[in-house]
């Protein structure tokens, strides 16, 4: 089971940030782990246009302000969550410089406003471009907070595709809620469907598809769900047939979930823009927490193993 040893949480001041750190102090708090604050300064070439002289100075200037509002934020942290935030004021381009120190503290956890400053100009089925670039390059699972909500995250959906490296994303969503319901949700369409129809594929064919694809992915995940002790009473399996993006939104919708937990195979930009992550990240109203389910050959062979 994965631990909450350190939380990170970046902020750029915004109402969003407000959010993801009052959420990331009490996930620090509920794990006895370290809470992290961190502010990124805009990169030194975009300060050099913005002030013509003494750049230095001024940037020293950016950077004692910066601490000081982190660190007045800090001080209701600990009272409120019993937590000790250390504060941390880099510079960069924000994601890079956000997974830089991630990476160097060996953090456990990103927590990241789903919009940041700019939030008024964009609608609300958006993410920030952090925010994008976060889940779309982080090998550490990535929060995104929308609700400004702070008790224990309720009935979690966790997006399962019925394959072995959902393991990663039922772990998580076990440890983000850890006496609450559970939903793993797996929904699957046929591939090519329409095609396959304007081919001349019968209602048979298809209907044999869809139950094998059933079969298959509920045989695969009650077998995930044994492994990690989660009986009925604490995890609901749901393999359904829909559009994975809009059957994952409508049900966390009528569920009322907190939480919706998704992975992310690739962790390059490109052909990430229509993923299944981006969409439920950019269009679910609940937080989500996108997590890594890129699995190296010896994890796979051991899963195949315990599993196959």
């Amino acid at each position: 089971m994965t631990e909450m040893t350190r939380v990170i949480a970046a902020t750029d001041f915004s109402a969003a940030a407000e959010r993801a750190m009052l959420r990331a102090a009490s996930l620090a708090s509920t794990s006895s782990g370290e809470l992290h604050l961190v502010h990124v300064l805009p990169p030194s070439e975009l300060l050099q246009d913005v002030f013509v002289e003494d750049v230095e100075n001024e940037v020293e200037r950016l950077r004692a302000r910066a601490m000081h509002a982190l660190e007045q934020r800090a001080a209701p942290l600990a009272a409120r969550f019993d937590v000790k935030p250390t504060c941390t004021v880099v510079q960069g381009r924000a994601h890079e410089a956000i997974m830089q120190v991630a990476q160097s503290l060996d953090a456990t956890l990103i927590v990241a406003g789903a919009q940041g400053e700019q939030a008024r100009e964009a609608s609300p089925e958006s993410i920030g471009g952090t925010a994008f670039k976060l889940i779309a390059r982080s090998t550490i699972p990535t929060l995104l907070v929308r609700r400004h909500l702070y008790r224990s995250y309720g009935d979690v959906v966790a997006c399962a595709k019925g394959v072995l490296s959902d393991r990663s994303v039922i772990e998580w969503a076990n440890r983000m809620s850890p006496k609450s319901l559970l939903h793993i949700l797996s929904a699957h369409t046929v591939p090519h469907e329409r095609r396959l129809v304007e081919w001349g594929a019968s209602q048979k064919t298809l209907d044999a598809y869809v139950a094998r694809e059933r079969d298959d992915r509920t045989r695969q995940l009650s077998a995930l769900l044994e492994a990690f002790g989660l009986m009925a009473a604490r995890a609901r399996l749901h393999v359904t047939r829909g559009d994975p993006v809009d059957t994952i939104l409508r049900h966390a919708a009528e569920w009322n979930s907190d939480l919706i937990v998704v992975g992310q195979r690739s962790r390059a930009p490109e052909g990430f823009a229509g993923s299944i992550a981006r969409q439920i990240a950019s269009r679910a109203a609940a937080d989500v927490l996108v997590v890594s389910t890129k699995a190296t050959s010896r994890t796979e062979d051991l899963m195949n193993s315990q599993f196959g």
